[in-house]
């Protein structure tokens, strides 16, 4: 019986995920339509450190990269940003979460408004490996999302 339950339980945690993803996609489309949404780049931390975990997915369009970030589920708006797929290549463009433990002025050569640095909340990374990758994070003092690149 306990060999049932531990196999079970890897099937049971994927199909959960897997239902996740798909269901974010659909959200996704609904609040950004026209943008190929792709399940495969979703990414879960707590990116306003709120102490809450929030989600976000990677879509693709003929003229744009997308970022949706669901800071309050999937039944609010999502927050969104949009790059050119002119100057980052949609092909190769990835998603994930990075660190907010360091000294903005150290890395990006000045002071980033609202970036609290934290060993805890996480930021984004948006990269296509060709040109310098896209640093999100929560301005905690206007209360969204903004980027900046080295």
């Amino acid at each position: 019986m306990k060999r049932q339950t531990i196999i079970c339980l890897p099937i049971l945690l994927f199909s959960q995920v897997s239902v996740g993803q798909k269901g974010l996609t659909k959200a996704a489309a609904r609040y950004v339509p026209g943008v190929s949404w792709r399940a495969k780049s979703v990414v879960t931390a707590d990116f306003t450190c709120s102490g809450r975990m929030q989600t976000a997915i990677l879509g693709v369009s003929k003229t744009e990269i997308v970022v949706a970030v669901f800071l309050n589920g999937t039944n609010n708006r999502p927050e969104v940003l949009r790059y050119s797929a002119r100057v980052r290549n949609p092909v190769t463009a990835a998603l994930k979460a990075e660190g907010l433990d360091f000294d903005p002025k150290e890395d990006s050569g000045y002071d980033l408004p609202g970036l609290q640095r934290s060993m805890t909340c996480k930021g984004l990374n948006l990269s296509d490996g060709e040109i310098d990758s896209a640093h999100i994070y929560w301005n905690r003092v206007s209360r969204r999302l903004e980027d900046w690149v080295r």
